[in-house]
C-alpha cells in the first residue's frame, strides 16, 4: 500500500459485527470531496463478514483505507483509542461503522469551519434519524428539537447528553489527550460520554446547522439495550460517570447546572400529570354541531352541542333549509380513528367538503386547536343525520389502541405492500423498454419500407406495370 505521509483528515471507522450496513459506511466516506483524508477502519473481532467487507474495500482503495483488524474483542474504547494513535491528520473525524455520511462536501464545511472559529477545535452538525433498515425516523434531529444537542459541560453532565459523535471532527492532539484520560473511567458506561465531558472542559464546541449525517438507531445496542436489567445498570453506570466528573471538575457553574435539572424535573413534573389533565381535558369539551341555510353565515344562534367523549354515536336534524354543516370536535388538537357522518335518509355516508385537519384513509387528525369538518348537505332532502367518532388513544401507551401503535401497525403493513409491489414494478419497467424497443424496431421498418417505395428502382417498373394494367 502506498499512503501520503499526512492528510488534512483522519476518518476513524471502528467496527464489530456491523456488516449489514458497513459497505453503506464505507461507500459514503470515500466520496467526502475537496479535502485530503485517510480511512482508519478497525474491526474489533467481528463473528459476521465485516472484516471481509474491510478487506475488499482495502484492497480497492489502498490510496485511502488504512486497515486495522483486532484479534481479540477489545471493546469499543480500546478499539476508538487504538485507531486514533494510527492517525496523521490535522484532525480526525468519527464514523460509527452502521451510520454513514450525506453530505459529500461534509468534511471541508467542518474544517472551515474549525479554521474560522479559532477558540473552538470540535464540532458537530444536524442528523437524520433512521431505523435498521434505513427508513428516516426524524430529520434535521437537532433542529427541530427531536433531541436537544447538549452544547455545554453543564448541559452534558445533567442531561447526559448528545452531540451526535458520527459527526465529530476534532483536532487531532486535543482528540488524542482526551482519549488518553478514558483511562481514569476503566468502568464507563459510554466512552463518548466520557469523550464529550472532557472535551467540552478542553475546547468550545461549535456546531454546523447542517445535516450531514444519518445516525442508525439499532434496539439491542450498547446505548439500546432491550433487556430492562440491561438499561438499569446502563443508568447506574452512568450516574457513576457523572458523580466523577463532578469531583475531577471542581470548578463547574453549578448553578447552571441546577438549572438545567430544575427545568428538567419541571417537565418530568408536567408528563407525569399529562394524563389526568388530556382525561380532564376531554370530559370538559363539547361537540359543537353549526347549520346555515344559504346565504347565512355560522353563527353561535343555530348550532347543536352534546359532550365529547372517547367515543360516541350522535343522531341529530337540522333544519329543512340547512344546506351547509360544520363539526367542532372540541376546541383542542384531537386524533381520530374515525369520523362519519350518514344521512339517515339513504343509510349513505357524507365526506367532508372541507377540513382543517389531515385525512388520511379513515383517519382524521387535528393538530391544530378548533378541528372543524364541513358538509355540503344541500341534495338532501331529509336533514336527520347520525355522527358517528371514536378517538385514537393518546394516554395509555400500554394499550393496543395507543396512537402510535396503531400507526406503526398501519407503516409496517404500508411497507410490506411497497415490497410486494416491486417485483410488479420491475416487470413494468422491462415491459416498457421492450414497447420502446418494438417501436424503434417498427419505425426503422417503416423508414426503410419509405426508402424502397420511394426509390426509382421502385417507382419506375411500379409506373410500367401500371401501364399495361391500363392497356387492358
Amino acid at each position: 500500500m502506498s499512503f501520503k505521509n499526512s492528510a488534512t483528515v483522519s476518518i476513524v471507522c471502528t467496527v464489530y459485527n456491523k456488516g449489514k450496513w458497513l459497505a453503506q459506511t464505507i461507500d459514503s466516506l470515500l466520496v467526502q470531496k475537496d479535502t485530503d483524508f485517510e480511512v482508519i477502519i478497525i474491526d474489533d473481532a467481528s463473528t459476521d463478514n465485516s472484516r471481509e467487507i474491510i478487506e475488499n474495500f482495502a484492497e480497492d482503495h489502498q490510496d485511502k483505507i488504512i486497515p486495522l483488524y483486532n484479534e481479540k474483542n477489545l471493546g469499543v474504547t480500546e478499539t476508538w483509542k487504538k485507531a486514533c494513535l494510527a492517525a496523521r491528520g490535522q484532525y480526525i473525524a468519527r464514523c460509527d461503522g452502521d451510520d454513514y455520511w450525506l453530505d459529500d462536501h461534509k468534511l471541508i464545511k467542518q474544517v472551515n469551519l474549525l479554521e474560522k472559529e479559532q477558540t473552538s477545535k470540535w464540532c458537530g452538525t444536524d442528523i437524520n434519524f433512521v431505523d435498521s433498515d434505513g427508513f428516516t425516523t426524524s430529520t434535521d434531529v437537532f433542529s427541530n428539537h427531536v433531541i436537544e444537542i447538549a452544547d455545554s459541560y453543564e448541559k452534558m453532565i445533567a442531561t447526559r447528553g448528545f452531540t451526535a459523535p458520527s459527526t465529530w471532527l476534532v483536532e487531532r492532539n486535543l482528540m488524542l489527550m482526551v482519549n488518553d484520560m478514558l483511562d481514569e473511567d476503566i468502568d464507563t458506561a459510554d466512552d463518548t460520554f466520557n469523550i464529550q465531558l472532557d472535551l467540552f472542559k478542553h475546547t468550545n464546541f461549535t456546531f454546523l446547522p447542517e445535516t450531514t449525517v444519518a445516525y442508525r438507531v439499532n434496539e439491542g445496542s450498547d446505548s439500546r439495550p432491550q433487556s430492562f436489567e440491561a438499561l438499569q445498570s446502563r443508568f447506574d453506570r452512568l450516574l457513576k460517570t457523572q458523580f466523577y466528573y463532578l469531583d475531577k471538575y471542581p470548578n463547574t457553574n453549578y448553578k447552571e447546572i441546577l438549572r438545567i435539572l430544575l427545568e428538567r424535573d419541571n417537565s418530568f413534573e408536567k408528563n407525569l400529570s399529562q394524563q389526568d389533565v388530556i382525561h380532564s381535558k376531554v370530559d370538559s369539551q363539547q361537540v359543537t354541531i353549526y347549520f346555515t341555510s344559504e346565504g347565512q353565515e355560522f353563527s353561535q344562534e343555530n348550532t347543536l352541542t352534546f359532550p365529547l367523549h372517547y367515543q360516541d354515536d350522535i343522531q341529530f336534524e337540522v333544519p329543512d333549509s340547512t344546506v351547509t354543516l360544520r363539526i367542532d370536535l372540541s376546541e383542542l388538537p384531537s386524533f381520530y380513528r374515525r369520523v362519519a357522518l350518514t344521512a339517515n335518509e339513504f343509510g349513505t355516508e357524507i365526506l367532508p367538503n372541507l377540513s382543517n385537519g389531515d385525512l388520511i384513509g379513515t383517519y382524521v387528525m387535528f393538530k391544530d386547536k378548533d378541528p372543524q369538518l364541513i358538509y355540503d348537505i344541500s341534495s338532501i332532502k331529509d336533514k336527520s343525520f347520525n355522527l358517528f367518532y371514536v378517538m385514537f388513544n393518546v394516554d395509555d401507551i400500554e394499550s393496543e389502541d395507543y396512537i402510535a401503535k396503531i400507526l406503526s401497525q398501519d407503516i409496517i403493513g404500508y411497507r410490506k405492500e411497497l415490497y410486494t409491489l416491486k417485483p410488479y414494478k420491475a416487470d413494468y419497467q422491462q415491459a416498457l423498454q421492450e414497447r420502446d424497443h418494438y417501436k424503434t424496431e417498427l419505425e426503422e421498418m417503416v423508414v426503410r419500407y419509405n426508402a424502397v417505395t420511394h426509390s426509382r428502382r421502385w417507382t419506375i417498373p411500379t409506373k410500367i406495370i401500371n401501364l399495361f394494367r391500363r392497356k387492358k
